[in-house]
């Protein structure tokens, strides 16, 4: 299929940090499966990451031509100025995923101010401002989708980070403004919201093992692949999803439908002290 054939697409975290699966010669997170994606479905995509390195392997292994764009997402300016080099380079912008995020580990009784603040930067300012940006060419155009990459976090509490699961949350709420604000000027705004996903993150965050222990809370008792968010990301972007805006669409293998939810597992005795 080739949905967005003629199609500029900017991938905001489309590089990939961690380890591989077994057997996998490029390590794949959710942003990289997006960008790889898209350009199968047609499009042009400038790939942005903090590690211009990074980036480049991901276009290096584009469909289409494409472009690597160096941007950190806690800098306002350069989240500013990686949407003008997309623009720059495709003449226009018909999709942008926002992808970044950082993650947490602070519950509330020990919640610290910094880690509060760039978890804001990131996961929340990044992604506005890239929005911002990229949203007058849109206007110009009469068209654009924007795809926020969420995570149930947002949704359901994990009780491990507050500021994860804060600005996971308030990434939502940008999403749907964008959606409900400039629905009549042919512009859409959906955001996927991704559960256990094995990408490259998670096995650089929770560690490289097989996931049985991740993939045992969900009904499919499996992780997801960032192929399978990818998938979800292009319907979202491409004119399949023409009538569809200022949704949350759950990828998450079941775990948002179950009850309990997710499914709990054996208890694990933790030490008090080792408690916060």
């Amino acid at each position: 299929m080739r949905r967005l054939e003629g199609r500029v697409a900017y991938v905001l975290g489309g590089g990939s940090d961690g380890p591989a699966r077994p057997g996998e010669a490029l390590p794949m997170g959710n942003g990289r499966a997006i960008a790889l994606r898209l350009a199968e479905e047609g499009a042009t995509v400038v790939v942005g990451d903090l590690v211009a390195e990074r980036a480049e392997a991901t276009v290096a292994h584009l469909a289409t031509p494409g472009l690597a764009v160096q941007v950190d997402a806690a800098d306002p300016d350069s989240c500013r100025a990686a949407v003008a080099a997309a623009l720059a380079h495709g003449g226009r912008l018909d999709v942008v995923v926002g992808n970044v995020g950082v993650s947490g580990r602070e519950p509330l009784k020990v919640q610290s101010l910094d880690d509060w603040a760039f978890a804001d930067s990131v996961n929340v300012r990044a992604h506005w401002l890239t929005a911002q940006a990229a949203l007058a060419p849109m206007l110009a155009q009469g068209s654009g989708a924007f795809v926020f990459v969420g995570s149930t976090a947002g949704v359901y509490s994990s009780r491990r980070s507050l500021s994860y699961e804060a600005t996971k949350a308030a990434q939502l709420a940008v999403m749907r403004h964008v959606a409900v604000r400039y629905a009549d000027r042919g512009i859409r705004a959906n955001a996927v919201v991704l559960g256990n996903i094995d990408s490259a993150l998670v096995r650089r965050e929770f560690g490289d093992d097989p996931g049985e222990a991740r993939g045992a809370v969900v009904p499919m008792r499996r992780q997801g692949r960032p192929e399978e968010a990818a998938g979800a990301v292009a319907f979202l972007a491409s004119d399949d999803a023409g009538y569809v805006t200022g949704q949350s669409l759950l990828v998450d293998g079941g775990v948002s439908a179950a009850w309990p939810s997710p499914p709990a597992l054996p208890a694990t005795p933790t030490a008090p002290e080792a408690t916060a």
